[in-house]
């Protein structure tokens, strides 16, 4: 059979990132082969297109084109690219895929840098030559690339992968500046919430993963330690001289204060925390037990009858930290506990009045913050028509460049700041939500969620119950500490009243179901009635579904919210 004068070939164009891929280079590169081909009678069979680095060849596209060859031994005589650079930039790597490819019967060459006799000594010279310029080449981009990045975090301008509650934006001078996103406010609570001191940082995954926050209990830890939120830039986490801490041109999402305090915790040094001991099931009351004679805390042991005896017995007693003789038996502690829990059942119509209360407070809340989410609109906007004023003024030259950097700066502060207010006013409703419905489920089921959660849970349950620790004495707890919202809430329950006789607690207090002080919204520091710590979070699986709407105020409770 007489031989095809044409020879075929596959293209292989490539370039390193999807800002080139959308200009012209790898138009540029398919033009340029094609037109080869078609001048040199070479059939073009098929074109592999990689958005890929060229400083090693463990690239997808390549590897597919290695397959075809190999899949298709004796079809094909070409490997072409546009020039070395497309093919590699490491000589030895390029040297080594040419021998590959040479394996497979095919030839690697280059449309605008042909080199004939490839194969040959001087050929093979002439390939290492022009690789090695390319490598050269790459090596200078990437060096220049490294001085630019390192002058620009010198210069407080924060270039790396944004971490979680910021994002680049290009402003007028072209460059990437960092600025707080829409998942700012949720970084913001989560410190503030971790500084409390009430949750751990496996809680706080749990609960911000709920809210839309990508975090794991790894990268908890490392976004608690990032000094970044507070405007500031660490050059030596990164090694760039002076390998100091600098202040940044970004804004900061949290306060030095509260890292300092995000950091203490997290070294150990809060003294705000108190110290609690292992959590054992068997003693929920450990430590928020009082020993009656002298007023030491009391917490659980376990001991036995000694292991020389036949039958080894155990036995459980909370003890007197202070060894005073004074213990009870816990079985006798825990049934009344649960006992006088099961007896804090505010009435129906008590818990309605309580609830359209709270919603009726909270409606006027709304309005306000409806109110001053249109104020912070506006004022965005006339910060933005300022900031295309100042561009206009910066291009037609009547704005100095110095002046025009720092005003723009100060305006997109301005702006970011009313974008932070405005996102944690519209966060206020849906958390408002969570917390009148799962609270309102707890106050009604005292017994029933403390008989039924963990260790862990119930010791935030007790915190949550009573504002004192507990003293038990001849078989029954004396006055039972349990906070203003469930006394208020269960005045007129005849079993609660009949407790509170049983303990000697004086109810001749001139309270009412609204306290004088007034009932106020959810906050990130709000009245205590609706803090986290008379009100918990629901854990994963008990949130309460409630309508969203609202129905007005009757006129009785809008008399009552007015009560002083």
């Amino acid at each position: 059979m007489e031989k095809s004068k044409y020879r075929k070939a596959i293209g292989y164009l490539r370039v390193s990132s999807t800002s080139q891929e959308d200009g012209t280079s790898l138009d540029t590169q398919l033009e340029s082969i094609k037109s080869f081909c078609l001048s040199n009678q070479i059939v073009l069979i098929d074109t592999y297109v990689e958005v890929y680095s060229g400083k090693n060849f463990d690239r997808p596209e390549f590897k597919k084109a290695l397959g075809f060859l190999k899949t298709n031994i004796g079809e094909i005589d070409l490997f072409l690219t546009k020039k070395i650079d497309r093919f590699t930039r490491e000589v030895r790597a390029g040297v080594i895929a040419i021998e590959d490819i040479k394996r497979l019967g095919v030839e690697v060459n280059f449309v605008d840098e042909w080199i004939p006799d490839i194969d040959s000594a001087s050929g093979q010279m002439l390939f290492n030559l022009k690789s090695t310029f390319a490598q050269y080449e790459r090596d200078m981009i990437n060096e220049r690339t490294r001085t630019g990045e390192r002058a620009a975090m010198r210069s407080g301008r924060y270039i790396k992968t944004p971490p979680s509650g910021y994002k680049f934006q290009k402003l007028a001078d072209g460059k990437k500046y960092l600025v707080p996103n829409d998942k700012a406010p949720l970084i913001k609570n989560l410190f503030q919430d971790y500084v409390s001191g009430i949750y751990s940082q496996q809680e706080l995954v749990n609960m911000y993963r709920l809210k839309g926050l990508s975090i794991s209990k790894t990268s908890i830890s490392l976004l608690l330690s990032n000094i970044l939120y507070t405007g500031y830039i660490d050059l030596e986490k990164h090694n760039i001289s002076p390998f100091q801490t600098i202040k940044g041109l970004h804004d900061p999402i949290i306060s030095e204060d509260i890292f300092n305090k995000a950091q203490d915790i997290k070294n150990g040094r809060n003294r705000m925390i108190k110290k609690i001991r292992p959590k054992n099931p068997d003693f929920p009351l450990s430590g928020f037990l009082l020993c009656s004679s002298c007023g030491s805390k009391m917490y659980g042991s376990k001991s036995n009858n000694g292991k020389s005896k036949k039958t080894i017995r155990e036995y459980s007693y909370y003890r007197c930290s202070e060894n005073c003789g004074e213990r009870y038996d816990p079985s006798d502690i825990h049934r009344e506990l649960q006992r006088s829990l099961s007896t804090v059942k505010p009435s129906t119509g008590i818990m309605k009045l309580f609830e359209e209360v709270l919603l009726d407070v909270y409606q006027d809340t709304v309005k306000q913050n409806g109110d001053l989410i249109e104020k912070i609109e506006k004022n965005i906007i006339k910060l933005e028509s300022e900031q295309l004023k100042l561009v206009t003024g910066y291009i037609n030259g009547d704005v100095e460049v110095v002046h025009y950097k720092k005003l723009l700066e100060m305006k997109n502060s301005e702006i970011n700041e009313l974008t932070l207010q405005k996102s944690q006013y519209n966060n206020q409703k849906e958390d408002i939500n969570k917390y009148i419905s799962f609270g309102l489920t707890v106050l009604t089921n005292l017994d029933k969620f403390y008989i039924e959660a963990s260790i862990e849970v119930k010791i935030q349950l007790l915190g949550s119950y009573f504002t004192e620790k507990l003293i038990f004495e001849k078989n029954k707890f004396r006055t039972l500490p349990f906070n203003e919202v469930i006394n208020l809430l269960c005045r007129y329950s005849k079993d609660f009243q009949r407790l509170k006789k049983q303990t000697g607690d004086s109810f001749s207090t001139n309270s009412r179901l609204v306290p004088q002080t007034g009932l106020e919204p959810v906050r990130p520091c709000g009245h205590r009635i609706l803090s986290p710590a008379c009100l918990p979070v629901p854990p994963p699986g008990h949130g309460v579904e409630r309508k969203t709407g609202f129905e007005p105020a009757t006129p009785t409770l809008a008399r009552l919210c007015s009560t002083s």
